[in-house]
Order: structure tokens, then C-alpha cells, then sequence
């Protein structure tokens, strides 16, 4: 938790804000709880409130979420696609895009229906959704895609919220963020294009993946996916030595170990891509690496992203070769090759 509080701090923040309101308001149930953070008060007209100078209330409803289900389905997009920009972009970045999608999809829903009793994040998840996938389509600089599926879902989930067979819904916030989203990473990729960076940094992303496969953000199923190829690897620890596994030597040993236990008996393939997967846990934490996956048809691979790269996927170690090591020494000649290769990709970029 202290790593991901330090590598998302923004995106961990909003999602510990918006329980703090759903669980203060009861979900919505309590307008006396509602009434400081709602755009306007409800018995009031236009943005006077605003104008007298509480202009929290432009950013506040989206902590506001009306029922269990309205804060999990919002939450969980923060997650995925909030930690990828801030990730990439940096908490600066991904504050002022929270605070401006935010406040734009709050102006559009409440000046266009003039109602304050509406909230929720999901005109920033849409914000947040249409930045990653226009910047995914259009720049290739921006390592990191939605895939079809995913986008026809929100896309679909957009329409069938305007039909109002779903109830009361907070629409125009929806189209608002989706638009300043767009035409936020449009003018991104544009940028990108015009200075000249695009068809180097394209052609050097065809070198790394064919064309049939796209690098895309580490979803919540894929972390929950890795988690569990980690926790069987930190399960051959005895309970006492468990803290050795949190150092780059330490998830070298245990590798090591793991290989010479089970010399007479083979590992099935999950175990093996969890051996290579804590290899590849040793490599970030030494380089700083990142954790993505390449999408090839309908089969998600865990790879790993080289900082300082326009976009160069690093695979993953193949179990064979982790395998005839033969001993800690050799172990630890293959994780130096791999640091040595990795600096030279940084250097010749």
C-alpha cells in the first residue's frame, strides 16, 4: 500500500475522498451532508455560491455517488484508467485533468438542466476514458491502448444512458467529459505529431510488436492475474524470512530455490509464469521499469515498459532460460545480462 500510495497518490486520493462522502452522506441519502459539496444549494439559482467565492463546488459533486453500485462501477474505472495517466503523465498532470474534466462536466450537467442535485465521478471516468483511447489511436507515442472490446462498452453504456431506461442520470456530465477528454488528447497527438517525433517513434514501436499487437494498460484483472503468480512464488518463503522477498536479492533467491526444489519435478506452466513474472519484479524494481501487457488476438501478455524509451516493451525472461542457471551465481549473471541489455536500449534512444 506505501508503494502504490507513493506511485498514485491522486488516483488512491479521489477514490479514499469519494468513500469518505458516500460513507458521510450514506450514499446520497443525507441532503444535509450533500448540501456544502453539491454545485449549487439547492434552493438557490444560478452559480451565486460560486461567485461569492466557494468554487470548490465546480469539483465537488464528483464525490457525490447516489446508491453501492453507482460508487463501485465509478471507482473501478478510476482505478484502471486513473492510474494509467497518472502513471504516464505525472500527479500534476492528472490533478489539473481531474479538476478541469470535473469542472467542465459539472458546468455542462447543471447549465444545461439546471439542477444541483446531481454527482458522481463518471464524467471524469468518460474525460478519462476518451483521453486514453484517442491518445492510444492517434499518437503513437502514448505506449498504452484500449482495447475494442472495452471501448465498445463504454461507448454502448454512453447511449443506453441516454435513453433514460436506466433512470435519473447525470448525461451531459457524461458528454461533457467525454468531449474535453477527446479534445484534450486530439490536441496531445497532434502536438506529438507536428514535432516531428510521431513516424520515428512509430516505426521504433512496429520493431518492438507486429502489427497485430498493442500495448495496453495493466487492467485490474491483469494486476490480480500477476498478484497471484507473486503470492505462489512468496509462499515457498517460511513466514519468518517473508521480508527478504521486498529486495531485488531476495526475489533472486527464492527464485533459485524454487528451481533446485523442483529439479525432479517439472512446473506446470502457470508456475513457470510465476517464476518469470517475480524475475521481472526484480528488474523493475532495480531499473524502474513498468508493468503492461500486449494484447495479440485474445491473449493478454504481461511485458514490461523501458523508461526513458519512446516505447520499448521488455518480455519477459522465458522460464527455460531462468531454469538452466544452475545455481544463484548463474541466477544472478542472467538478472546483470538483462540490466546490461535493458541500459543499452536507454542509451540508444
Amino acid at each position: 500500500m506505501k508503494k502504490l500510495i507513493q506511485l498514485v497518490p491522486v488516483t488512491i486520493s479521489l477514490i479514499a475522498i469519494s468513500a469518505a462522502v458516500a460513507f458521510m452522506s450514506g450514499l446520497g441519502a443525507s441532503m444535509d451532508a450533500l448540501q456544502p459539496l453539491l454545485i449549487s444549494h439547492i434552493s438557490h439559482r444560478g452559480l451565486t455560491d460560486v461567485a461569492s467565492g466557494q468554487v470548490w463546488r465546480l469539483v465537488t459533486p464528483i464525490f457525490i455517488h447516489f446508491g453501492l453500485l453507482h460508487f463501485i462501477f465509478n471507482m473501478m474505472w478510476v482505478w484502471d484508467l486513473g492510474k494509467l495517466i497518472e502513471t504516464k503523465k505525472g500527479p500534476g498532470f492528472y490533478l489539473g485533468f481531474i479538476m478541469l474534466v470535473g469542472a467542465a462536466s459539472n458546468l455542462a450537467q447543471y447549465l444545461l438542466t439546471h439542477s444541483a442535485l446531481f454527482g458522481g465521478m463518471s464524467g471524469v471516468v468518460y474525460g478519462l476514458f476518451a483521453y486514453v483511447w484517442i491518445r492510444g489511436r492517434f499518437d503513437p507515442t502514448f505506449d498504452a491502448g484500449l482495447h475494442k472490446t472495452t471501448v465498445n462498452m463504454m461507448l454502448a453504456w454512453f447511449v443506453l444512458c441516454w435513453t433514460g431506461l436506466l433512470g435519473p442520470i447525470a448525461n451531459w456530465a457524461h458528454t461533457a467529459g467525454l468531449l474535453a477528454g477527446a479534445v484534450w488528447a486530439y490536441i496531445e497527438s497532434r502536438s506529438a505529431r507536428i514535432s516531428g517525433s510521431g513516424e520515428a517513434e512509430f516505426s521504433d514501436q512496429k520493431t518492438q510488436a507486429n502489427q497485430q499487437q498493442r500495448v495496453e494498460y495493466l487492467s485490474t484483472a491483469d494486476m490480480l492475474q500477476i498478484e497471484s503468480q507473486r503470492e505462489w512464488v512468496r509462499e515457498h518463503y517460511l513466514p519468518e524470512a517473508r521480508s527478504k522477498y521486498g529486495t531485488v536479492n531476495g526475489k533472486l533467491t527464492i527464485i533459485n530455490a524454487i528451481l533446485n526444489q523442483r529439479a525432479d519435478r517439472p512446473l506446470n506452466p502457470e508456475q513457470q509464469r510465476s517464476v518469470e513474472v517475480v524475475f521481472g519484479d526484480a528488474l523493475a524494481e532495480e531499473i524502474g521499469l513498468q508493468w503492461a501487457t500486449v494484447e495479440d488476438g485474445n491473449k493478454r501478455t504481461p511485458v514490461l515498459l523501458i523508461p526513458g524509451t519512446p516505447m520499448t516493451i521488455f518480455p519477459l525472461i522465458p522460464f527455460n532460460r531462468l531454469s538452466s542457471a544452475g545455481d544463484a551465481i548463474g541466477m544472478q549473471k542472467i538478472f546483470d545480462a538483462s540490466v546490461e541489455l535493458i541500459h543499452q536500449h536507454q542509451q540508444e534512444r
